[in-house]
């Protein structure tokens, strides 16, 4: 059964890890914290989590790979996946939303966006 509060992040960058996971709890969220998309994939099947926050560049499984195995996957494929990137180009933004990304937000990004995009998929 999933935990209407659960979130999972999974970015490389442990500051920017950090900050969402503070943002998010802030707010009343249980945040799942992953350095890479192998450990998201993993993840996602264990916590069957409301919504992912996936980071596009991060090493052993970049986050448009792990939203491919995500979305692919019976258990996890309606799980809500928004894409965090850096460089927001065009064609990392189409293909994660091939890949069925629900949505995208560019880093930097502010509080407000971030708490306002996931409120939006979770409401």
């Amino acid at each position: 059964m999933k935990d209407i509060n659960k979130i999972i992040i999974a970015d490389d960058d442990l500051e920017m890890l950090s900050i969402l996971a503070s943002l998010l709890e802030e707010e009343g969220f249980d945040v799942i914290k992953v350095e890479n998309g192998e450990e998201a994939v993993k993840a996602s099947l264990k916590e069957l989590p409301t919504l992912i926050l996936l980071d596009i560049h991060m090493p052993k499984m970049n986050g448009l790979e792990a939203c491919k195995k995500i979305k692919a996957n019976p258990a996890t494929m309606n799980i809500p996946i928004v894409m965090l990137t850096v460089d927001g180009s065009l064609s990392e933004v189409r293909h994660a939303l091939n890949y069925g990304a629900k949505s995208y937000i560019t880093k930097p990004f502010t509080k407000k966006e971030i708490i306002g995009v996931v409120k939006s998929i979770l409401d």
